[in-house]
């Protein structure tokens, strides 16, 4: 979507130090009446655009005393600002508008954004500071705009020194209150457009514009300055008319002068202080923003949502929930390489290596090269896999013209990680601190890149001109004070252990990258003043990974209920929502089934109220938490979408093969879509065939389906996959995948075309698969709805993105878990305006609700939330890890297979550890024959699906020692092991949480009579549904979408 257009002041503040902001403007153009540029040369060199008196029509620029030129120039006085005109009577050059913003259409140009020297002139620099933008929209936006105009500032500033380059605004600038404006005029900006730098990078883009045509006419061309000439109209827009043009029309893009404020200890107001919010799902994320007003402020009302500018299409931002897949991109603010030449080698340079969100979505979806991969569809997914990826990572170069895909290396960010995408500070051995120059990032790692991006962004937000200036104070500067991370209720420690480490090392790579922490130190162990760690010139926010996403779900019910319904009686509203048959009146039990896209939880809560000594029966009571119930479930909204993509869209192509003449086309799909082995090359096919075909086209059923009233007639629709894709979606490599295909069969012939195949859009189908049972979330919903039916629950509440299918509600209110009457839909709920996703006070995207919820959460912690007081002190996380054991094929855990039962302990003060088994026992031997899973269960019931944890395999040098041994019991050989848990490292940070991982123990015995050490056998977290294939690529990633 395109940003909010904010009507800035004179004089616009940008914070010194805060990485790259934009400021974005509109302009209404009709190009082809657009007055055309004219051109003379100044003192027979630079040319000039020239301008146009209003009254005599006369041309004239400011130029500099000298003969004149063979345009006719004549010199005269301007009576009214005392300064030489030269008025021309024949210009050397005339460039049509069109023509110009055709060649320089959505190209980043170096900005001509000098010091303003008053009352008229401009310094020599700074030189490289600014950038600017032009692009046509595809469509007129709302006002009628026709295009989109970005402004992008480099606000690092440099010291000052005798004989350097003033390259950057300077730190005296700062604090002398300099304001800096756009030189529009050849005349003010001569000297800049004279620059070598400048010089070649229009050159550049003159030549890469008319490469189509003859080399010696665009050198020619070159000579006369056309390249000068695209550039200057392109600046006439932003020029505001001088006095002689006799001219009251203001600019066309009024472009306000510039200053920079002081950041950090060096500013005269603190910084506001700002809180993040974070829901990152497997499927899609989304963030709001709280800034801390103090004493004049609500932080129900000084909240915003997270946005997500689009570095490709810089002109666009994204602000509602956006995926969670991270693509390797490298950002561009133009021709880095003439940006060099100025002296000034780090201008422009983004923080981090990838993208996120609908751009990562984009990019992966039109993927050319073949070597390596470009991104994840969730790194969540791939948390515990912190081995080597030995196929490497190399730059997604969608939007660049080369084939090449070069390694996914870039200054800073990979100057500061090791091959493994681990940030230096985590290594003690200062000889490992090796920057990665072949990537073989961990997927575990990816999560570090797509935290430090979302932090990044987030950054560049609060300090941005135009979210300051809604939110009030636009010249003081804002801080992250902390990061709230949700995670799902069943996550297990190790896994969230994990989680809260890929933040710490995502925020200290972003302050390093940033420039904020000098070193390869933890800049979370700077303690005092005699700390050996510098401390960061910004402040480290803090950072919470604790709260689940279902509860947090709850918490907005609970809020909207009490304080918008009932005015903040708590006691009515539990009494109104209480079953008829509850004798406490003020105690109720809410459940939550909250549908992601990874994972299904089940949460159920009791809420009580607590009231103070004098026992007071009005509204000041606190509302007390404990969770009863909570648990995870692996199958969830991506596995709705392939559910889809298999019964409706692999049957419409499949259909369209056997129309066509293939003979067997469900074989032919195993091969082009199944998990058929293939050659790199047709896997990167296979999956951005997934990519632009398969999900898309899923989705569109999906959200269709969102609409759907069983009680409505929904007649069956048609339609070409053409038809329902967005233009250009299917490239042309894919299209040739599926044609080669069918032409490589026996009996294969040419001509098929992958567009043209025809998809049944037949909703009623859709929901008949649901009430069938026929898609695979149906089975958890039946295990959830049974523990709902165990507890007295006053309503279940309905929230993610896929609660808003009616097929998932209409499944669960047929199990009845509750009466009709409670069972609340999320989608659709009437919050009132204070929620920031709110559509017509309605919550129109339930994937919202965590994050709302966490931000609640937040709010009643620091006691700022009025008539609404919940204790969330009390809200203790506990573990679903009961029961560990070997799983089968189906993730159970059979009893016979149960090695470990009741491992949760509580201390003293009621905290959880993890204990296999009584200290002085060696606890039970597990049988290792060869790949084996470990899982757990929480409820000791074998039906109950256990999640998985671990993966035991051998290593090459134990397969050798077991493989053919004789044994001494005359069975299989077989290795016997133990497992303990790993103890806390001394070295721990006050941030980090400890892990509670599994090792196995030092003896291991066999019944070969061989001697095996831990050498031999490998354990390492595994939490994929299935081990089948060793690559464990989830379905989004592979592109196997063809059912076995």
């Amino acid at each position: 979507m395109l940003p909010e257009l904010t009507q800035f002041e004179d004089t616009v503040h940008l914070i010194n130090d805060s990485g790259i902001q934009f400021l974005d403007f509109a302009v209404k153009l009709d190009l082809r009446n657009e007055p055309a540029g004219r051109f003379a040369k100044m003192g027979n060199t630079l040319i000039s655009r020239l301008l146009q008196n209003q009254e005599t029509k006369q041309y004239f620029h400011f130029g500099p005393v000298g003969t004149a030129n063979q345009s006719g120039e004549r010199l005269a006085q301007s009576q009214s600002q005392e300064r030489l005109v030269s008025e021309v009577d024949d210009e050397d050059l005339t460039l049509g508008m069109q023509s110009s913003f055709k060649l320089l259409d959505g190209l980043w140009l170096p900005a001509p954004v000098f010091r303003f020297l008053p009352p008229q002139r401009y310094d020599e620099g700074p030189t490289n500071w600014a950038r600017v933008r032009l692009i046509e929209l595809e469509q007129p936006d709302v006002d009628g705009n026709t295009h989109r105009l970005t402004l992008a500032f480099d606000t690092r500033s440099m010291a000052s020194a005798t004989g350097m380059q003033y390259l950057a605004p300077t730190r005296d600038d700062i604090n002398a209150g300099s304001s800096f404006r756009l030189a529009c005029h050849a005349r003010q900006s001569r000297w800049f457009l004279d620059q070598k730098w400048v010089q070649d990078w229009l050159a550049e883009i003159y030549r890469e514009g008319n490469r189509h045509r003859p080399s010696e006419d665009v050198e020619e061309e070159l000579v006369e300055q056309r390249h000068i000439g695209h550039y200057l109209n392109l600046l006439s827009l932003m020029a505001k008319p001088v006095p002689e043009q006799r001219s009251s029309e203001p600019a066309r893009v009024v472009v306000p002068e510039i200053k920079l404020a002081a950041n950090g200890a060096d500013s005269i107001d603190p910084p506001i202080q700002v809180d993040l919010v974070l829901d990152v799902g497997n499927s899609r994320t989304c963030g709001i923003l709280i800034e801390n007003h103090g004493q004049s402020g609500d932080g129900m009302k000084h909240n915003y949502i997270l946005q997500i500018r689009d570095l490709v299409n810089p002109e666009r931002v994204y602000s509602q929930p956006f995926e969670s897949r991270v693509e390797f991109a490298q950002a561009s603010f133009g021709k880095e390489n003439f940006s060099v030449q100025s002296g000034r080698h780090d201008a422009f340079q983004w923080p981090t290596i990838a993208r996120v969100g609908v751009e990562a979505g984009r990019l992966s979806g039109r993927r050319r090269g073949t070597e390596g991969s470009t991104g994840l569809s969730s790194p969540k997914r791939y948390l515990w896999d912190e081995n080597a990826y030995t196929h490497g990572w190399r730059f997604n170069n969608s939007y660049v013209q080369t084939d090449s895909e070069p390694k996914a290396t870039a200054a800073p960010f990979s100057h500061k990680i090791t091959k493994l995408g681990q940030a230096f500070y985590k290594l003690k051995n200062e000889d490992d601190r090796l920057p990665a120059f072949s990537p073989q990032y961990s997927r575990s790692s990816l999560m570090t890149f797509m935290l430090a991006e979302v932090l990044t962004q987030a950054l560049l937000q609060i300090n941005s001109p135009a979210q300051r200036t809604r939110m009030g104070h636009t010249q003081r500067p804002r801080q992250l004070s902390s990061i709230i991370l949700t995670v799902p209720p069943g996550m297990p420690q190790v896994e969230r252990s994990l989680l809260n480490d890929r933040l710490l090392q995502a925020l200290a790579l972003v302050w390093k990258c940033m420039g904020w922490h000098e070193g390869d130190l933890d800049p979370s162990k700077a303690k005092g003043l005699n700390s050996p760690v510098p401390a960061p010139r910004v402040p480290l926010p803090r950072i919470k990974v604790e709260w689940d996403e279902a509860t947090c779900g709850q918490l907005v019910y609970l809020y909207t209920e009490i304080r918008e319904n009932f005015a903040g009686h708590a006691q009515e509203f539990f009494d109104t929502l209480a079953r008829p048959d509850k004798a406490n009146r003020e105690h109720i039990t809410l459940a939550s089934i909250d549908i992601g896209g990874g994972t299904t939880d089940l949460v159920i809560t009791d809420y009580s109220l607590e009231r103070g000594a004098e026992q007071a029966s009005g509204s000041n009571v606190s509302i007390i938490p404990e969770q009863r119930f909570r648990d995870s479930f692996k199958v969830a909204g991506d596995d709705i979408l392939l559910d889809i993509i298999q019964r409706f869209v692999l049957p419409a192509l499949e259909q369209a093969l056997s129309d066509f003449g293939v003979v067997s086309p469900r074989s032919l799909l195993s091969r082009l879509c199944g998990d058929e082995s293939t050659s790199a090359q047709e896997a990167i096919l296979r999956q951005q065939l997934n990519l632009q075909v398969f999900v898309p086209l899923g989705l569109r059923l999906l959200k269709d389906y969102e609409s759907y009233d069983p009680e409505l007639p929904s007649p069956v629709h048609d339609y070409r996959f053409a038809d329902l894709l967005e233009k250009e979606a299917i490239s042309d490599r894919i299209r040739e995948y599926l044609a080669g295909g069918v032409r490589r069969i026996d009996g294969g012939r040419d001509g098929f075309e992958l567009g043209q195949v025809v998809l049944r859009i037949d909703l009623p189908a859709i929901h008949q698969a649901f009430l069938k049972g026929q898609i695979n979330l149906s089975k958890i919903l039946d295990a959830l709805c049974e523990v709902v039916f165990q507890y007295p629950c006053d309503a279940l509440l309905l929230t993610g993105r896929p609660s808003r299918l009616p097929g998932v509600q209409a499944y669960i209110r047929r199990k009845v878990p509750l009466p009709p009457g409670r069972i609340v839909s999320m989608n659709g709920y009437r919050t009132g305006g204070w929620y920031p996703f709110h559509r017509n006070g309605q919550i129109d995207d339930p994937k919202s609700t965590a994050a709302v919820g966490a931000m609640l959460c937040l709010l009643s912690e620091q006691r700022k939330v009025s008539n609404f007081y919940f204790s969330v002190g009390r809200l203790k996380p506990y573990s679903t890890m009961r029961h560990i054991g070997k799983l089968d094929e189906n993730n159970l855990v059979i009893d016979h297979d149960m090695l470990y039962r009741d491992v949760i302990k509580s201390d003293a003060q009621g905290n959880e550890f993890l204990q296999l088994h009584e200290p002085q026992l060696d606890g039970p031997q597990l049988r290792v024959l060869g790949k084996t899973r470990l899982g757990y269960r929480q409820l000791n019931a074998e039906r109950w699906v256990a999640a998985p944890l671990y993966l035991i395999e051998l290593t090459e040098r134990g397969t050798r020692k077991l493989v053919g041994k004789p044994t001494n019991d005359g069975k299989e050989a077989c290795l016997l092991l133990r497992f303990r848990v790993d103890g806390a490292d001394a070295d721990r940070g006050d941030a980090e949480i400890i892990p509670e991982t599994l090792v196995i123990d030092d003896n291991i015995e066999s019944n070969t009579g061989e001697s095996f050490d831990r050498k031999d056998v490998k354990l390492q977290l595994y939490t994929m549904l299935s081990a089948e294939g060793g690559a464990s690529n989830y379905w989004l990633d592979s592109g196997s979408v063809s059912p076995k």
